[in-house]
């Protein structure tokens, strides 16, 4: 694939299943968590992530060559709950609190990661966004990156050129 973004969902997708197999649905962030089937939930297996691409800038290179900063953001969904109150027993302020231990997994797994196409992840920001109404909590994690885009050359100017050389280096 050309396309920048269309190579990196696949390859998030990709590193995430390796990385954390715990994750039953990784897809792009279509607006499914404002969808709801008939128990009311969005139609999603959890725990699930959503990826999208918020905002990009761009800069001129040189020529029509840009570069892009891009920003990416994962909303990192699970529906289970157990209490945290300080006196539930150990084992279910464990259980309440393993959406935590796999969010840091997730920025573990990304922050620093980087492909031959762009420079590695940062993590910029995460927040939690409530869904008490449906019995979903949600954290939403964001990412910077950037990458150098040559898509807009015309096609004569970005033919490939190959120099041979044959002779020798006169010292004196």
């Amino acid at each position: 694939m050309d396309y920048f973004f269309s190579q990196i969902l696949l390859d998030l997708q990709k590193r995430i299943s390796k990385e954390l197999p715990e994750i039953q649905f990784i897809d792009q962030d279509l607006g499914q968590l404002g969808q709801v089937d008939e128990d009311g939930r969005p139609p999603l297996a959890y725990p699930a992530i959503l990826i999208d691409f918020p905002d990009t800038s761009f800069s001129e290179l040189s020529g029509s060559a840009q570069l892009a900063n891009a920003q990416i953001s994962f909303q990192l969904i699970f529906d289970n709950y157990s209490s945290t109150w300080h006196k539930s027993p150990a084992r279910v302020v464990a259980k309440g609190l393993d959406y935590l231990n796999i969010e840091q997994r997730l920025v573990n797994c990304l922050n620093g990661w980087s492909e031959d196409y762009f420079t590695p992840l940062i993590r910029t920001n995460v927040r939690s966004q409530n869904n008490n109404d449906i019995g979903l909590r949600v954290r939403m994690l964001s990412f910077s990156t950037s990458y150098e885009d040559y898509s807009t050359f015309p096609d004569e100017e970005s033919k490939e050129v190959s120099f041979t050389f044959k002779g020798g280096l006169k010292t004196s």
